[in-house]
């Protein structure tokens, strides 16, 4: 049987290779890691403000000019609050889809879109300051 499968060109798994991902699967995963993306950001900020309270208030001011800058921090800033963004607007599109309400394709392609030039016009102001 083990040669039977070796010896022709078949491949084992062929549901694979004819599988397209779908936009609600990709959005839940992009969820997914949205909110470990949140929770790792949480982390590294409560750790900073744990390490500047730990030290002398004489340290405070070299750790925020080298640590902080202004470029960095606001790119930071842009990009969690980016990823808030997209987080929350998917998270309510769950609760909605729960409530089962819009739960065809149009409606989806609709809220994908927004959710897209939100981000868009979210990511423009901030880059305009």
């Amino acid at each position: 049987m083990l040669q039977y499968f070796l010896s022709s060109n078949r491949p084992l798994s062929p549901h694979l290779t004819i599988y397209t991902p779908q936009s609600s699967s990709l959005s839940s995963i992009w969820h997914r890691l949205s909110g470990i993306f949140m929770v790792v950001l949480l982390i590294l900020e409560l750790n900073f403000i744990k390490s500047i309270f730990s030290c002398e208030p004489q340290k405070w001011v070299l750790i925020l000019e080298y640590i902080l800058i202004y470029e960095v921090k606001k790119s930071l800033l842009v990009l969690s609050a980016s990823v808030f963004l997209y987080h929350l607007l998917s998270g309510l599109r769950y609760v909605i889809w729960d409530l089962g309400v819009f739960l065809n394709q149009y409606f989806s392609t609709v809220f994908v879109t927004f959710i897209g030039f939100g981000l868009i016009l979210f990511l423009f102001f901030n880059l305009l300051n």
